[in-house]
């Protein structure tokens, strides 16, 4: 199962793609989503048919992220699910559901949906973030750090 891109993300990003010295690739995005649907807890389920394949791996940059982006995502859906570490036999069983770790993106099936429907959550957090969709790469990054920044301080009472 493949990492998916919603449409209307890859038209919200474009500028950022075409620019010389941004995006080299679409899972740029995605992972730019991903980290806003993490940080926000927003997960949305989109239909396939409005979504664009991309790869059922992490990409060559991404490689050395991705045991992050899986231990983010971990951390996450258990939290969500009410699941404490210390319940050994509950972690196992949930992890067990979302990791394969001999599959190319070390997510099961399961894994691979959940992970996609963050990352369509989180495209919803981005664009909401921006008043006016960022032409330039330093525009979005910036903006981006400052939104991050504000959640994750939310979400730590402070």
């Amino acid at each position: 199962m493949p990492f998916r891109l919603r449409e209307d993300a890859r038209t919200w990003f474009k500028p950022l793609r075409e620019q010389r010295g941004g995006f080299a690739m679409d899972f740029d995005s995605y992972y730019f989503c991903f980290i806003a649907g993490i940080a926000t807890k927003q997960k949305k389920e989109i239909p396939q048919a409005d979504t664009a394949e991309l790869v059922d791996h992490f990409p060559d940059k991404y490689r050395d992220r991705a045991r992050h982006m899986v231990s983010l995502f971990l951390a996450r859906e258990l939290e969500i699910l009410g699941v404490s570490i210390s319940e050994k036999k509950t972690v196992h069983a949930q992890i067990s559901k979302l990791i394969q770790p001999d599959s190319t993106s070390h997510l099961s099936a399961d894994g691979m949906h959940e992970f996609n429907r963050y990352a369509d959550g989180g495209f919803e957090a981005v664009a909401t973030w921006f008043e006016d969709r960022p032409r330039r790469l330093e525009t979005f990054l910036r903006g981006f750090k400052l939104k991050l920044d504000e959640t994750l301080a939310k979400e730590g009472g402070g």
